[in-house]
């Protein structure tokens, strides 16, 4: 109890500054062009598998771009821009984006994942759109997915404030440095939810500069739906579909306090014993070590649902993983980087009521879950009910409850290798062999686990006839007992276009 209150102290008061943490490690998913100019993207790319259904790696962690069915062809159009020099620190420069994507196939559908303007000044910034982005401390390049923001469904609407990077504390002669934000967003519509409402924030420490050998990482991600209504819900959990929305509901999102007995106005019955709003994150450290020839990266990200979690009642669950990065100069072929991970949802506070089976990422008030757009907010691992083979998908869990996930208890095993084949052209696989258990407290538990594996193997290469323009091919298989087996490709050609101001 006393860390929790410590570690919500600490949030609160920092984040009154306004500090993101956006994954830190590989290359950032949003665009980090310094010089000024406006650059265009376009894509045409075609998929098609040996089921109606595409295959896991060829949708997952792709910010809900790519459809869950096949075939399906997928045109997208995008542009940044930037005005001011974004090299001088301390004058303000803007920066906007907008991507927009096509999906072509029995149920076409039109998917906006950018759509943004920022300011920044030094290491602040502010932005409200929607910015494609992953939270938390992974590697973004080959990860399974960040366990809470994976970059697997469609970025939320936002005003987002914080850094951009980290900010060093100049009385430690930059020794310690911060990353963090606060954000106020709009979580899509719905059939089931109407107008529910995003909190997030997120403080981050690193400990050592960027120049030693050795750099020390922690910190923790809070998000909150909160607010919002539905007309299937009884008024056991809301106001007859109504959930709280007004300042004194954003206060408990902010701060996820009990609710007084004697002051209940507003909030309902399953407030006051819960908390109001469905809150989640992680707790996350790790460890780099940048030696000469190569770059090391320890990291564990730690879930939380309640306090149970927050207080490590919940353990062993987590991610566990380690990258190995080629810092030596490769001129034909040879590994760049290699990822590798252990996740775990087993635990989930034990199997006792009140904190106990957490059920990750379904709600009792939050129909659709922990999802925009229908897709996964964070892991892709814990799936859907649709996404599952037939047979599995009437799932139910705690108090016989029906929800979006029907598979949130896993042990996961998860290989990642990016390599290089020449100055043009690299490979990238991934490969992950999971148990899947369903739900906790469920009617009829998985006995054994149902076994699955599901890979990918692309390759990418850039021609010198077509300049800036690259073409990337994916094959990727599902198979096993949880997914539909499917075998299936995607063909992508990329154009970039960099005209000045």
């Amino acid at each position: 109890m006393q860390l929790y209150r410590l570690l919500n102290y600490l949030t609160g008061v920092l984040l009154l500054v306004g500090f993101p943490a956006y994954s830190q490690f590989n290359r950032p998913v949003y665009d980090t062009t310094v010089t000024p100019g406006i650059r265009y993207k376009a894509e045409l790319g075609g998929l098609a598998s040996t089921a109606s259904r595409t295959p896991f790696w060829l949708r997952a962690n792709q910010f809900g771009t790519v459809p869950l069915e096949s075939p399906s062809a997928l045109v997208t159009l995008g542009a940044t821009a930037l005005w001011g020099d974004a090299r001088q620190n301390r004058r303000p420069y803007i920066k906007a984006g907008v991507e927009a994507v096509g999906n072509l196939n029995r149920a076409s559908r039109f998917i906006l994942p950018e759509a943004y303007a920022a300011i920044r000044l030094g290491h602040a910034e502010l932005y409200a759109g929607r910015r494609k982005e992953i939270n938390g401390i992974t590697d973004t390049l080959l990860s399974s997915g960040s366990y809470a923001w994976s970059g697997n469904a469609v970025p939320i609407t936002q005003v987002r404030l914080g850094t951009k990077d980290y900010a060093p504390l100049h009385f430690t002669q930059g020794i310690i440095a911060f990353n963090a934000f606060i954000s106020h967003g709009w979580i899509s519509n719905t059939d089931s939810m109407k107008n529910v409402y995003l909190h997030a924030k997120s403080l981050f420490v690193r400990i050592g500069k960027p120049t030693w050998k050795v750099r020390f990482y922690g910190g923790m991600n809070h998000f909150v739906q909160w607010g919002g209504y539905s007309k299937y819900l009884g008024n056991k959990v809301s106001n007859n579909g109504h959930l709280p929305s007004d300042w004194e509901a954003y206060k408990r999102a902010f701060w996820p306090s009990k609710i007084d007995e004697q002051n209940t106005k507003g909030f309902t019955e399953f407030d006051t014993s819960n908390r109001s709003g469905n809150h989640l994150g992680s707790v996350d450290i790790a460890l780099e070590l940048n030696l000469n020839r190569e770059n090391l990266l320890f990291y564990i990200q730690r879930p939380w649902d309640d306090m149970s979690g927050v207080v490590f009642g919940n353990l062993p669950d987590g991610i566990y993983g380690v990258r190995w990065k080629n810092n030596r100069k490769i001129e034909g072929f040879g590994l760049l980087q290699i990822t590798a991970e252990y996740f775990t949802s087993m635990d989930q506070s034990g199997d006792k009521y009140p904190k106990g089976n957490d059920d990750y990422f379904n709600n009792v008030q939050y129909l659709n879950g922990w999802t925009n757009e229908k897709r996964s907010i964070g892991t892709p691992f814990f799936t859907r009910w649709m996404d599952a083979s037939y047979k599995w998908q009437n799932i139910r869990g705690p108090f016989n409850h029906f929800s979006t996930f029907n598979n949130n208890k896993i042990q996961l095993f998860h290989l990642g290798l990016l390599g290089k084949i020449s100055s043009l052209t690299t490979f990238q696989t991934k490969l992950s062999y999971s148990k899947n258990y369903g739900r906790p407290y469920s009617k009829d538990p998985i006995k054994g686990g149902a076994n699955q594996f599901s890979g990918i193997a692309s390759i990418s290469t850039q021609t010198k006839i077509l300049t800036n323009t690259e073409w990337v091919l994916s094959v990727s298989l599902d198979r096993g007992q949880w997914l539909p087996n499917s075998l299936g490709a995607m063909l992508t050609m990329r154009k970039l276009i960099n005209p000045r101001l």
